[in-house]
């Protein structure tokens, strides 16, 4: 049994019943692997909002795992490994034998994908009240942009395709996809610009586009 094997079975499951258990496990794999799969550092709190859990339950998950994860005091700064080690033996068949921790990196990214998805499709046409055309993005206060598209939904707009891409999609994601396109594509680009990520939104167009027609035939 490896040392990080025993530090999970402490932390993480501790003295409990089998059906805490498992629920603890789940709960692990959830949160600990999205984190794994994650393009970004994140605090636990925005975290929460992503995964659309409560901060608790994120909160108290990641306050176990302090050995191996560097959880700051500040619920706003983000959550990291102390050691690449641990993130690769989460991944790894051979070296996590136990299930129960084992981290399935493209089902992960597809949950994300998923979870992206439900956050950039509540996106609405001028988030952030501006009060004429033509305003520039220098002209926009940084405070405002931050309250009108929080930290996960920024994560969203950037990566939800990065994670489609990277998961398990199936015929209901191509359809999620392109219902999104079809509603809120602008939404989606006026988001890209005010965060400053338009040239990415640009990139994944192009991507999208040779994607979807193949899986035209595909699907």
């Amino acid at each position: 049994m490896t040392v990080y094997t025993t530090l999970l079975q402490h932390s993480v499951l501790g003295n409990w019943g089998d059906q805490e258990r498992e629920q603890l496990a789940g709960r692990f794999r959830h949160v600990v692997g999205s984190i794994v799969a994650m393009f970004n550092t994140m605090s636990a709190r925005d975290l929460a909002q992503l995964l659309q859990m409560p901060f608790r339950v994120v909160s108290g998950t990641l306050v176990s795992l302090r050995s191996v994860l560097n959880v700051p005091e500040n619920e706003r700064q983000p959550v990291r490994f102390f050691h690449r080690s641990f993130r690769d033996f989460l991944q790894d068949p051979q070296r996590c034998s136990n299930s129960q921790f084992r981290i399935d990196e493209k089902e992960r990214h597809t949950s994300l994908f998923r979870k992206c998805m439900e956050h950039i499709s509540q996106l609405q046409e001028n988030m952030c009240d501006l009060w004429g055309p033509g305003v520039l993005i220098t002209e926009i206060p940084n405070d405002t942009i931050q309250k009108s598209i929080p930290v996960h939904v920024q994560y969203a707009c950037r990566y939800w395709f990065d994670h489609w891409q990277l998961g398990n999609p199936v015929e209901e994601d191509i359809k999620t996809i392109r219902q999104f396109l079809e509603q809120h594509f602008l939404h989606w680009l006026e988001g890209l610009s005010l965060i400053g990520e338009i040239s990415n939104g640009a990139q994944m167009i192009i991507a999208l586009e040779q994607i979807l027609s193949v899986s035209c035939n595909t699907y």
